[in-house]
């Protein structure tokens, strides 16, 4: 028994080891640049939101969308260009639809880069 080659051992090799320490290692350094991208959207639409509510203040779609530029640059927000951002005036007394159309890149290498496209919008009732 003791001369007998020990069969069915299990356990963990360094070489699988090694391997769920590199993918999570790419999963920490990929969602580190994603994630801003996806907090950045979620302040625009907090911006957009809070100004379709405050819709009555306005006298026109104009003068609303210097107050959401104004509050998009109070917010650091860079990355939206004011002609991307649009205000239309909808019917009844100060009711408006806000939006944006937008891309984001992150570039992981020279040649490889992610392109996402968000359209962030607030709108009265909904």
């Amino acid at each position: 028994m003791g001369g007998a080659a020990v069969r069915g051992e299990r356990g963990v090799g360094l070489v699988s080891i090694l391997f769920w320490l590199v993918l999570a290692a790419f999963v920490v350094w990929l969602g580190a640049r994603v994630v801003p991208l996806y907090f950045e959207y979620w302040t625009i639409h907090t911006v957009f939101q809070e100004q379709v509510r405050k819709g009555n203040l306005y006298d026109t779609p104009q003068e609303m969308k210097r107050q959401v530029l104004k509050e998009l640059e109070f917010q650091d927000v860079s990355r939206l260009k004011a002609d991307d951002v649009k205000v239309e005036a909808l019917p009844g007394d100060g009711h408006y639809r806000v939006s944006a159309d937008y891309e984001a890149e992150v570039h992981l290498t020279d040649r490889v880069r992610l392109v996402y496209h968000f359209q962030p919008e607030a709108r009265e009732g909904g």
